[in-house]
């Protein structure tokens, strides 16, 4: 199996970039959501602000980067409605919620169904960013077996 990446087709996802005051802070809250996750460690070879670097276990080559905002930089206040969404699928909303409370994120839009597809929730992690969750109805309780 080759290790070589091939090139997206335009319009495919290539790095989402998730700003933070405390990149380490972050990396814990997301490396424990989502333990799929994989991590790369990084001697910050750029000249640009600390960064974790993240791979998600598919599609091979999608991934990004926890980046340290500039001090300046005013809180997050990434309200319903403004800004974009990246949904995470999981196969337990429930306990992909309650995980994320545990892990000091809120809730900021409840459950929700989308048509006969899915549902999904809203959160923030400790920094404020929100992220979307998405269960399909076709899982619902398998997660939770």
């Amino acid at each position: 199996m080759s290790s070589e990446r091939t090139s997206p087709v335009d319009g495919w996802p290539c790095w989402i970039e998730i700003p933070a005051r405390d990149v380490e802070k972050l990396k814990t809250f997301y490396s424990s959501l989502f333990p799929s996750w994989t991590w790369t460690e990084t001697d910050h070879p750029h000249d640009g602000p600390p960064v974790a670097l993240f791979e998600f276990k598919k599609p091979k080559g999608l991934g990004g980067g926890i980046i340290k905002m500039p001090e300046d930089c005013g809180p997050n206040s990434q309200t319903l409605g403004s800004g974009v969404t990246v949904y995470h699928m999981v196969e337990s909303l429930e306990k992909t919620e309650a995980r994320i409370h545990a892990l000091g994120g809120k809730t900021v839009l409840p459950k929700t169904a989308q048509g006969e597809m899915g549902y999904f929730i809203n959160a923030t992690d400790p920094e404020g960013n929100r992220i979307g969750i998405y269960q399909l109805r076709s899982t619902e309780g398998e997660g939770d077996k």
